[in-house]
Parts: structure tokens; sequence; C-alpha cells
């Protein structure tokens, strides 16, 4: 018996005065049919009778799975009186850009923290390349070096540690695609070279190439994003080149953690393959073709993206290359922890995004950015204001400076004040809204606003 079918997508509207399409906007399809392939012919149909070109963000899957997995139980409403042949336009919302984000998290992230940073490590021969754990991490299959200075070296047993844990469905098309035994993994890296106004890469004696290519990439050259092959060790255990990169910060070293210049990645894929795959993401478009920078590799960009899109399939697909496995893993080292991203096993009917970013990915790093913020505001004004703020009323303090960022109070101080300010006029029951009012009648100026607050409330 026929079932209603859904299928989510954009739609590209055509202008009067023109034959191109224009304005995307997220919609759904609908539609009875008794299998996927029947529901594709009928769409496929009913779109050539359109003005409209639908692109699919989604493969087809009857309506019950489809809210099981993604949530949004309101379609189910938009579903009401469909009619056997009918092929139905559901719009998603025309200011909305936001696709429709499953309820599930794709990622797995194994966390090593904290991260004790290398010395100089003097007297050590051969130096580490990286903290024990970070490189049975990222080199599971290359002894750690002992310390042959050290009486009994011939004996140091390898450190172990805990392995990141694996989803079960990922390793299984892992094996569908590349047979048993698995190839081992290859570590790359993704260098930031306007971090190093010395960097010489052709110095370097593994593989490295920038990710841009022609004759920008050779404009480019000494500011661009290049992918490294990171062999740790050379010939007889000297140094590789990219020594330093989990060092203390020291004006001998070309490299230092401090610096953020890296990420690491994780594949089985040879050195091209995984550079032809990452020459698509550094210089992209958004969704008004403007084309920007975007500095994924960038380790606090990358964590901050990842934490965007992780419930987002179709975004996750193409970033990680999920359709041939080409990225197994990302490695993020940011402060004192390291973070190393997996993924889990995507829906089968996952359609890989376009290499583009949306709004809704934009307006993400701006909400990392003030999630960030707001816990250091958090813990200024639980050490300098404990009259109105504590552990106890935490969530308070949240809510208030949540609404000062979103009044627009913009600066670090002003959203502060206006979290303590409000805290005052509470704990002395003190009319905050008619204050607020009287004291904006008088200025708009975020700062002068608080700053009256301040004043009139007899705050320091």
């Amino acid at each position: 018996m026929p079932s209603i079918w859904i299928q989510t997508g954009y739609c590209l509207a055509q202008s009067e005065l023109s034959s191109e399409y224009q304005t995307e906007t997220p919609v759904a399809l609908m539609s009875y049919a008794d299998s996927k392939e029947e529901f594709e012919r009928r769409v496929s149909s009913g779109l050539q009778k359109q003005t409209y070109h639908f692109r699919a963000q989604l493969a087809p899957l009857p309506l019950s799975t489809f809210l099981e997995r993604h949530g949004h139980t309101w379609l189910r409403q938009s579903a009401r009186g469909l009619t056997e042949n009918e092929v139905r336009l559901i719009y998603l919302g025309e200011s909305e850009q936001k696709p429709l984000l499953s309820d599930t998290d794709y990622l797995l992230c194994h966390q090593i923290k904290p991260v004790t940073l290398l010395d100089r490590q003097f007297g050590r021969h051969p130096k580490r390349f990286s903290p024990d754990e970070i490189a049975k991490l990222l080199f599971p299959d290359v002894p750690i070096p002992a310390d042959m200075m050290q009486k009994g070296w011939e004996q140091w047993p390898q450190p172990v540690f805990p392995v990141p844990k694996c989803d079960e469905k990922t390793r299984e098309k892992d094996t569908a695609l590349f047979g048993e035994p698995l190839p081992p993994l290859k570590c790359y890296a993704v260098l930031d070279a306007n971090k190093y106004p010395f960097l010489q890469p052709e110095r370097f004696s593994c593989r490295i190439a920038n990710l841009f290519q022609g004759e920008f990439g050779d404009e480019t050259q000494n500011v661009a994003p290049y992918l490294v092959e990171v062999i740790p060790y050379g010939e007889n255990q000297r140094p590789g080149e990219l020594m330093g990169l989990f060092s203390e910060t020291h004006p001998v070293n070309t490299f230092n953690w401090a610096d953020q210049s890296v990420i690491f990645i994780h594949s089985r894929y040879d050195f091209d393959t995984v550079l032809h795959h990452f020459r698509r993401f550094p210089l992209m478009k958004d969704e008004n073709d403007k084309w920007f920078f975007f500095r994924f590799y960038d380790p606090k960009v990358l964590r901050d993206y990842l934490e965007i899109i992780r419930h987002s399939p179709e975004k996750l697909s193409k970033f990680f290359g999920y359709d041939k496995r080409i990225v197994h893993a990302f490695g993020s080292g940011i402060g004192d922890s390291f973070h190393y991203y997996q993924l889990k096993a995507l829906p089968e009917e996952t359609v890989p995004a376009k290499v583009m970013l949306a709004k809704w990915e934009m307006d993400g790093f701006k909400v990392q950015e003030w999630l960030e913020t707001r816990e250091y505001l958090m813990e200024y004004a639980l050490q300098e204001y404990p009259q109105f703020y504590s552990e106890e009323n935490r969530h308070v303090l949240i809510k208030n400076l949540d609404e000062g960022f979103d009044k627009g109070y913009t600066y670090k101080l002003a959203i502060l004040q206006y979290a303590v300010a409000k805290q005052s006029a509470v704990k002395n029951r003190i009319d905050f809204t008619a204050l607020e009012e009287q004291v904006k009648k008088e200025t708009s100026a975020p700062l002068e606003i608080t700053a009256k607050f301040f004043s009139l409330l007899n705050l320091e």
C-alpha cells in the first residue's frame, strides 16, 4: 500500500525577467509512493511542469522514517489532505536557511587533556616529536624512541594509552572499501604559512603542497595553507621538519604549540588524493556567490566548525569525504587539550552538501564565539561580584548574560555590566525594565547605558 514519502532540498525559483534560477529556498517535496524509485519518478514528472528547479539535500525517505531520524514532527501536519497523485511542495521558510539538522550527533571526539608540552629536551637523544599519548594516537605503528642517554634504554617499554572509540559501522564501510587488512593510517597536517614568514617549503624532504593552485598559488605562497606529509623522525631518528609543533615557545624552535598553526588529518589515502580533497575548502563561495577564505586549518576554527555541523550529515559527508572515507579523523590542539574527531556512520540516504558556507554556518561561528566569551564573563562575574552571583544561581547569570548579548550591548564590558546591574536591581527590588527605558532615553551607546546603570545603582 502506498505511503507518504518526503525529500528535503532547495527550490531555485525562476525570475520572470531571466531564464536563470535565483533565490534558493529550503523546501520539502511530499508524495504517495510504493518505493523510493516510484517517488523519484513522480517528482521528476511533476517538476517538468514547474517553473522552479529542485536541488536535493537528502535522499527520499518514508515520512515516518524521516520523522524518527530528524524530528521536525510539524511536517506531519503539512501532509494533511495530500491526494494520491499529488506532489506537494512545502516551503520551510524563505528567511530560514538552516537545514533540517538531525537530532543525532554524528561525531566521536577523543580528548587528551591536559597536554604537557615538550621542553627543549636537552640531554635527550633522540628528541621526542610530541607528547607520548599524542604520538601513539597519530603514529600508532611508529615506536616512541627511547632516550638513548639513559641507562637501560634498550629495555624501555612502550607506553600504553586508551585508544579512541571507533564506530563499528564505519569500520565495516572501511573494510568494504579497502579490504582486510585495512591499510595503515597516514598522518598529514595542514600548515598555515601565514604564521611563518620564513617558511621554505622547497627545503622539506617530505611531501608538501600549496592548497592554492596556479597563478593564485604562486602569488600567495608565503601566506597559503600547505598540506604536509608528517614524518616524525627522519633517517637515524633525526628530527623531522615539523619538530617543535608540540613544544613550548622558544626562539630556537621554528614551530611552537602556542602558534596554533596546524591541524592533523588521518587518512588511508595517498598524499595526492588528500590534497585534491582539501583544495576545495580554503577558498569558497557563500550563498550570494561571494568568494571568501575559510580557515578550516586553524585548530580553533576546525573545532568550532565541527561543533556547528556535528548534526548535519550532509555537511559532514562533504567535509570528511565520507563516501570514499577520505578523512578518517581530524586532530586539533588548542591550549592544554588535543581533540581527535571521527565520524559515526551517516544515514545511507545522505547526499553530500555543496562546497559552500551557508548563512546558518556563519551564524554558528558567531554563536561559538559568544559561548566562549560568555564562559569568560561568567568566571569573572563569579569572582568579582559574589554578592550577586554564585554557583547556586549560575543559571541566572547565564540567562542575564545571554539577554545582554541578545539586546545588542555588543561589548564584553557592557554585557557584563548589564548582567550585574540587572541582578542588583532584582536583589534591591528595583524595576529594571523601567530603569533601562529611562536610561535609553538619554543615550543609545551600549557602554554609556551600562555605565549609567552602575552609577544609578551605586555599583563599582
